[in-house]
């Protein structure tokens, strides 16, 4: 194993704050760009599928890292009690913000309504689904243009926490989690830049597995996608030589963690970062130099190791320099305050 040299540090800390969930672009501007999300800190821990109150927010560093702005809502104060954010940055320069929203109502309304997975007992409000939307800036993350809803069926709903992949004739692929079952994955399509959206090829489904929160990664002219899978803990992937109209079934990967970001370093090789909710707790890594058919576990990369519990993770990453990376992701802290923080190392 290797360890990573160079100390994390905090991208946005609040005491009274839950902040996670980070995803991060580097702007042709150089600007860093880090969506999270944000909601009130409490007694037990509560991810965005039980707590209406989370928001996505955005922060810019205009220096790599060194100083941070204060967060702002995307795309505005409306969309409240959403998953987790995903940005990505396409080549005309344009960001996009996927994003599933959650449906909240009083619970005395419906008192017989069983409990959603991952739902909390206790609380004073019922989930319900409204739907997938991808919004559109056009400066950066400063302003949004907002998505319509985006049709899923046959499949309830679509979630994914990383960006769409983009084809030499501009078609978009996002690798996406049925929301809100949390066991399939299948790819959404767009010919047009975003603006309609129609559902394509299933990627993994098998009753005995439980895949969610894929990342999605062009390889020359494959498509490979490595995704969490709950039962057995290990980072699956799948391939397609098609432009996603099939895949490859699902195969485990020595990667034990989740969920999986995976950048392209520029010179042939691929890394995967994910967090260990598992002692030692932290945010480790894995190169792949022949495309993703083999990974390097033998020198797994730890970038953290010292992360008091398992209220962690969901890395993401960018390309400093060659050979240079910069990844953001959350944990808490030895106050007790979970909160979005990053580093840059070599690879």
């Amino acid at each position: 194993m290797t360890s990573v040299l160079g100390s994390a540090a905090a991208v946005y800390r609040d005491p009274f704050a839950y902040c996670s969930h980070p995803s991060i672009v580097r702007l042709s501007t150089g600007e860093w760009l880090v969506a999270f999300m944000e909601s009130v800190r409490r007694a037990e821990i509560l991810h965005s599928p039980a707590d209406p109150r989370f928001y996505n927010v955005l922060t810019r560093s205009a220096d790599e890292g060194r100083t941070w702005s204060a967060p702002t809502v995307a795309p505005g104060f409306d969309w409240y009690g959403v998953e987790c954010p995903s940005l990505t940055l396409r080549r005309a320069g344009e960001v996009l913000l996927f994003q599933w929203r959650w449906r909240w109502t009083p619970r005395s309304t419906d008192e017989a309504r069983p409990l959603g997975l991952y739902e909390h007992p206790g609380y004073p409000w019922v989930r319900g689904c409204d739907g997938a939307y991808v919004h559109r800036s056009r400066d950066g993350g400063r302003t949004w243009e907002i998505g319509r809803r985006i049709e899923t069926e046959p499949f309830a709903g679509a979630y994914t926490i990383r960006a769409a992949a983009e084809l030499p004739d501009g078609t978009l692929l996002y690798a996406v989690t049925d929301i809100p079952h949390w066991r399939q994955i299948y790819l959404l399509r767009s010919a047009d830049g975003g603006n309609a959206w129609r559902v394509g090829a299933l990627i993994a489904s098998d009753p005995q597995r439980q895949f969610s929160e894929p990342a999605i990664v062009r390889v020359g002219p494959r498509l490979l996608v490595l995704m969490r899978e709950e039962v057995t803990g290990f980072l699956h992937q799948a391939s397609s030589e098609d432009g996603g109209a099939t895949w490859t079934p699902p195969q485990a990967t020595p990667m034990w963690g989740g969920p999986p970001h995976v950048l392209d370093l520029d010179d042939g090789r691929l890394l995967c970062v994910y967090g260990r909710r598992r002692a030692p707790y932290g945010i480790r890594g894995c190169v792949s130099a022949d495309g993703g058919a083999t990974w390097d576990i033998e020198r797994e990369v730890i970038l953290r190791d010292d992360l008091p519990n398992g209220d962690l993770g969901y890395p993401s990453s960018i390309l400093v320099s060659p050979g240079r990376v910069y990844t953001v992701y959350y944990g808490r802290d030895h106050e007790g305050v979970t909160h979005v923080q990053g580093q840059q190392y070599a690879v």
